[in-house]
């Protein structure tokens, strides 16, 4: 079964799906490694390669190719929860606060192939490989995403 039909077999069906729902649906995504490889995009307006591969009313899910020696920018999800798995590589998840406006990391933890995270409403947070190898990561969020905030260490 192509990507898409498997993405839709799993995640089509949930509305206003929780973080546990998401998380369960995820861990039925048990083939990602070739059949990903087609919907990876090389970087082009950020440091790391984005595609969204899957979105209705309720969730998206999206391809993320982080090279290597590369980081996101610090940012949160708006108003939606998510939930991802490491495909290929390993990625640094580092979590932050913010506090009077401030930003500070508060957390950091090393996610290998096939592990997951989650990110909660409101969690503010930085994804970087610090590897020579590629990083490939599967992200659903729930609602779509909007209202992204960037923020500045």
């Amino acid at each position: 079964m192509e990507l898409p039909e498997c993405i839709h077999q799993h995640f089509g069906r949930l509305t206003n799906p929780t973080l546990e729902e998401l998380e369960e649906a995820l861990g039925k995504l048990t083939t990602l490694s070739s059949s990903v490889a087609p919907y990876v995009k090389e970087p082009d307006d950020y440091a790391y390669g984005r595609n969204v591969i899957y979105r209705n009313d309720w969730l998206e899910v999206i391809i993320i190719h982080l090279p290597a020696n590369k980081e996101t920018a610090i940012h949160d999800h708006g108003d939606s929860i998510g939930f991802a798995r490491v495909i290929e590589g390993k990625l640094i998840n580092s979590v932050y606060r913010s506090n009077q406006g401030v930003i500070k990391q508060v957390s950091s933890h090393l996610i290998r192939k096939r592990q997951s995270f989650s990110s909660t409403k409101g969690l503010i947070h930085k994804m970087t490989n610090p590897h020579t190898e590629r990083m490939i990561s599967l992200h659903v969020y729930s609602p779509p995403l909007q209202n992204v905030t960037v923020y500045q260490e």
